[in-house]
């Protein structure tokens, strides 16, 4: 195809607004953001796109074989050591420990586990394994930008595994990795997304004409950066295919044209703007909002996050106490007049202290332990992980995410540090709870969220020790839940045997919600199976009480949910 090169249209400004947030208010939690910030004016990236359109049946594509014991690995480039401006910080317990081993969990699970089964693997280290749920079908996706179609009634394979490029004739034919798989609840349709070989500095999206993605079509787009768009996310709005990456301290984030991209029609430019980059990083990334269930009030703009450990890399100031920060930033995207286009911070919501310094200064990529000396697993700190997730429940807006952090109690010991921010009309997002996952010696990292229509939450996570094999493990929470908690016993969904023979571990897992019921999970998280082995399984987990009631979130819930919990009850 014609590749485009970058065409400037507009200056980007940006605007500085206000005291910095540690000067502004003694009442933290209501702090104002430090520096209100506004990068105006979008580059194209090149078009209008024309798409190649593939009406194949996805059976009868050319199958990779899965990987076996003996196969070679296709290793991804380690990412860069020198990203953290690390210094020594005396161990702190997190805050919020105390309030989940007050609570404590369930006597017996609120969830039922319906289906643990293995995805694709095709030998790359790390899998990098995404996956989302439609109304009929689960595809899954790893690195090698390998997919595969199960039905969601049993697990059963139905195509694949295959190339995404096969679906491009051309276009995209250096396809290489990072996919990511979400299904847009809002025009039941589906999105599928990798970045070719480096060099090339192409991000590949195929668009499904129908909500099935076997026989129904799809229409591959290809456009180009000026940088490799290394370690993408996606996010879906009603305007907008909403995506970030990862190249270096100048964070950026585009607009793909979802409008004419979901008719197959020529899309216009790819929109890019960059945002600020952070102190003492070298890695970082916005992670956008993706919508489940409901849309979003009419004209909304989208949202992004990222998280600002305020000792790390002095991105607060000296002696700040004991809080830290969510960074929340609105997007709005003008398709007629790109100059408009617009990134705008929002204030902050300052949160209990996390820390982001976790096996410093110079292993911070190898420090979660494994059995039998093998070699330590990179936790990904700097990031809000894959992904974060949006709902409308028409009295507030919730944002759900989480990441990860050293709690504190033993020598560089990880667990999964999670929060819901509530929105309600034209007011500003707020905290509404934030909690530590974290119930005993065993490192959990790579952890990713849902919500489902009745306000419950499932969180999903690798799980490693040098007892105890990578594996797969979640745990989670009710509406009706004290909040700051997870009141699940921890479940299993796969456990590990042998270890990792990479420290590269992931990158990222995946979690999304059925279309259909709105209330049941569907997550992928990789493990080890065997020496030198790594698998990535599927799970499917719902609370039955969400299907019972039918989906009517009860905005009352929280009369009493600080009051006494009976950890022993069901």
């Amino acid at each position: 195809m014609t590749r485009f090169r970058l065409s400037m249209i507009a200056l980007v400004a940006i605007c500085l607004l206000g005291a910095p947030a540690w000067a502004a208010d003694d009442d933290a939690s209501k702090a104002e953001t430090a520096e209100r910030v506004v990068v105006r004016g979008a580059e194209e990236l090149g078009g209008p796109i024309v798409p190649h359109r593939f009406f194949g049946d996805l059976r009868d594509l050319p199958r990779l074989p899965m990987w076996e014991p003996g196969d070679s690995y296709l290793v991804n480039p380690r990412r860069s050591l020198d990203e953290i401006d690390t210094f020594f910080t005396p161990a702190k317990l997190d805050p919020l420990l105390a309030r989940q081993q007050e609570v404590g969990t369930r006597g017996a699970a609120a969830s039922s586990q319906l289906l643990s089964f293995e995805g694709v693997d095709t030998g790359a280290s790390p899998p990098d394994p995404s996956g989302d749920i439609g109304k009929n079908y689960y595809i899954h996706a790893v690195n090698a930008s390998s997919f595969a179609i199960f039905d969601k009634t049993d697990g059963s394979l139905v195509a694949g595994p295959t190339a995404m490029d096969s679906l491009s004739s051309g276009q995209c034919a250096a396809g290489a990795g990072d996919p990511i798989i979400v299904y847009d609840d809002l025009a039941e349709r589906w999105l599928m997304t990798e970045f070719t070989n480096i060099g090339n500095n192409d991000l590949c999206l195929y668009v499904s004409m129908t909500d099935d993605p076997v026989t129904g079509g799809w229409c591959a787009y290809e456009f180009q950066d000026s940088s490799f768009p290394d370690y993408p996310k996606w996010g879906i709005w009603p305007n907008v295919y909403m995506a970030t990456s990862q190249q270096g301290n100048s964070p950026p984030v585009y607009a793909f044209d979802r409008e004419n991209m979901l008719n197959c029609d020529a899309a216009r430019p790819t929109q890019k703007l960059t945002g600020p980059g952070l102190p003492g990083l070298g890695f970082e990334i916005f992670t956008p909002a993706n919508v489940d269930g409901a849309a979003p009030p009419n004209g909304s703009p989208a949202f992004l996050m990222r998280h600002r450990d305020t000792e790390l890399g002095n991105q607060g100031p000296p002696g700040m106490p004991d809080e830290d920060i969510l960074e929340i930033w609105q997007f709005e995207v003008d398709w007629d007049t790109p100059a408009n286009t617009a990134l705008t911070q929002l204030p902050d919501i300052m949160v209990s202290e996390f820390d982001s310094n976790l096996c410093p200064p110079i292993n911070q990529f190898s420090c979660v332990p494994q059995p039998n000396n093998g070699p330590r697993l990179d936790p990904l700190l700097e990031v809000i992980m894959n992904q974060l997730v949006y709902r409308n429940f028409g009295t507030h807006e919730t944002l759900v995410g989480v990441l990860q952090t050293d709690i504190g109690d033993f020598e560089d010991h990880s667990g999964e540090r999670w929060f819901e921010l509530r929105k309600t009309g034209q007011g500003d997002w707020q905290l509404h709870q934030e909690g530590t996952w974290s119930p005993d010696a065993e490192h959990r990292f790579m952890g990713t969220i849902g919500m489902d229509r009745a306000g419950n939450i499932l969180l999903g996570y690798a799980l490693s020790s040098t007892t105890t094999s990578p594996s797969v493990r979640y745990t989670g929470r009710l509406a009706s839940d004290p909040l700051g908690v997870m009141t699940e016993p921890e479940q299993e969904l796969v456990a590990g045997t042998g270890r990792s023979f990479s420290s590269r571990f992931g990158d990222y897992s995946h979690m999304g919600v059925d279309p259909v019921d709105d209330c049941t999970f569907w997550f992928t998280v990789e493990y080890t199976e065997g020496v030198g082995n790594t698998a990535n399984q599927i799970g499917k987990v719902v609370f039955p009480s969400c299907l019972e009631a039918g989906g009517i979130f009860d905005d009352d819930f929280e009369t009493g949910d600080t009051g006494e919990w009976d950890a022993g009850a069901p």
